[in-house]
């Protein structure tokens, strides 16, 4: 009897089980039929705005007048629309026609200062971008001779979204064509002005926390670095995708868009390899370790690490080998170096690598990316967010300096160091400003006395060191420059250029 309860026992509770497999199973197959359409509701919602064409502009277009009012019922978003008009102005500047190859430019670099090489490389960029798809081989763009128009029409407050749809549309030719741009209810035409305030209305926009798509640097707050976490919003790729194609829109109509990001944004779009280094401005306490374990002796102790990571994707764990075999591999003294440089690596390409793939994808669909290889990160970004205007005294006055160092006529570096960067051109100062800080951006309008680091306001900080083989170093969280105390104005000239654009901030561990 009593193995016959326990039988039927057994039979009730294995029935239990499937039960409770088969209420999950149902439950899983229906949220995946909620969210499937829900995101075929949103793509249908998106279709019908962008083509809705009843009754949606209003444009009081007079042949004798100057002036554009724009109407739409609310609600609606006009498509697009490329036209041509003979009387639109192309506010694009005509590049140079005596611009030299980027070969020849390269073979100059060395008789040019860094400004006149940067708008050489600018005006030759120009002049490739004009040439069209093709590379000029094939028939000449219309957008000159017959003078298209792309059409647009957004709604200020609405700038983000509005500019979304109307692109969303677009071909790749469309892009090639001049922008005119109009606001709704507002009065004007567009000639060149309205377009390039809506790239700097859009250029704040896109770093609006309600799209979750970017996060201040780990160093700043008006720095901004992609968000690892941008996936709460279903819509995050197409986003990026979309603010790529405004980033290589604004550089083929040669404006501005006024946003800046930290060094490894540019780096990543340029798909340039990363360094440990450019793990300050994402997360602070864990570059601090990694530069722990450089400048610390490992002879002798058992830090448990080997090339490899640990990962945790929602309750899963994974091992993930740095290199083949990394699991098996412990680090030392000896290639402490290269588990730093992969570790970093990892990190700084793992959590955002789709994000990245979306906004390059964006911006080749305007700019062939093979066209950026000849600039570096520094020149990538005074092409997207301009040149910023550096006042040589108000950095002085704003500058603190440690471990022996003063601004005193006594003090023959720190005289020698100031007399270097008042000579300078605003291109080269710029590239000394990055290499410390990470960014060629001045706070705005504090000056120099508003620049942040890792822990709040910071200013400019200048070090001293004896060891004066060395080269200068930067510590960009805490917008510090290491120098040495060198013999001579000649020395500190040399090292400090080398250091600048030879080392990529490096630290010299000697």
């Amino acid at each position: 009897m009593v193995g016959g309860d326990q039988a039927f026992g057994g039979e009730s509770g294995l029935h239990s089980v499937y039960v409770v497999i088969w209420a999950w199973v149902s439950t899983m197959m229906m949220m995946f039929s909620f969210s499937a359409c829900a995101w075929h509701r949103r793509r249908m919602q998106r279709r019908r705005e962008a083509s809705d064409l009843a009754a949606a502009i209003h444009l009081s277009i007079n042949e004798n007048q100057q002036q554009i009012v724009v109407n739409i019922p609310s609600g609606n978003i006009p498509p697009p629309v490329v036209r041509i008009d003979g009387r639109a102005q192309d506010a694009r500047v005509a590049p140079a026609a005596d611009v030299p190859s980027i070969k020849s430019i390269h073979e100059l670099k060395d008789r040019l200062s860094i400004g006149s090489l940067f708008k050489m490389k600018r005006d030759w960029l120009a002049r490739e971008l004009s040439k069209g798809k093709d590379g000029g081989k094939g028939e000449p763009s219309p957008a000159r001779h017959e003078r298209r128009l792309l059409q647009i029409v957004v709604r200020r407050d609405q700038v983000f979204q509005d500019s979304y749809l109307q692109f969303a549309s677009l071909s790749d030719d469309d892009l090639r064509n001049p922008l005119s741009v109009h606001f709704v209810g507002e009065v004007g035409r567009d000639d060149g002005g309205v377009t390039r305030d809506w790239y700097s209305v859009l250029a704040k926009e896109i770093f609006n926390p309600q799209y979750a798509l970017f996060t201040h640097s780990a160093v700043d707050d008006y720095t901004f670095q992609i968000n690892p976490n941008s996936g709460v919003n279903p819509d995050h790729l197409d986003f990026f995708r979309y603010i790529g194609t405004i980033v290589g829109k604004a550089l083929y109509d040669g404006c501005l868009f006024d946003a800046h990001f930290t060094r490894l944004v540019y780096k990543r779009i340029l798909d340039k390899p990363v360094t440990y280094h450019d793990m300050a401005s994402v997360d602070v306490q864990f570059y601090k370790s990694l530069c722990w374990l450089l400048e610390n002796k490992l002879d002798g102790m058992d830090l448990g690490l080997t090339f490899s990571v640990d990962t945790d994707n929602f309750g899963a764990y994974e091992e993930i080998e740095l290199k083949k075999g990394g699991k098996d591999i412990v680090v030392t003294e000896q290639n402490k170096r290269e588990y730093v440089d992969l570790l970093a690596s990892w990190r700084l390409r793992e959590s955002v690598e789709q994000q990245f793939q979306a906004l390059r994808t964006g911006l080749s669909r305007v700019v062939d990316p093979v066209l950026l290889q000849h600039f570096d990160e520094a020149e990538l970004e005074w092409l997207i967010g301009g040149l910023p205007t550096i006042d040589a005294g108000d950095w002085r006055k704003s500058t603190v300096y440690k471990a022996g160092f003063s601004d005193s006529p006594d003090c023959h570096v720190i005289r020698w160091f100031w007399q270097l960067v008042e000579s300078w051109d605003q291109e080269m100062r710029a590239r000394l400003l990055q290499f410390v800080t990470g960014t060629s951006k001045v706070p705005y309008p504090e000056g120099f006395k508003g620049l942040r680091g890792s822990e709040g306001l910071r200013m400019f900080h200048i070090v001293r060191v004896s060891d004066s083989t060395r080269l200068p170093q930067a510590h960009t969280c805490f917008n510090e420059l290491i120098l040495p105390d060198y013999d001579s104005y000649e020395e500190l000239h040399k090292n400090l250029i080398t250091a600048i654009f030879e080392t990529g901030n490096q630290f010299q561990l000697r």
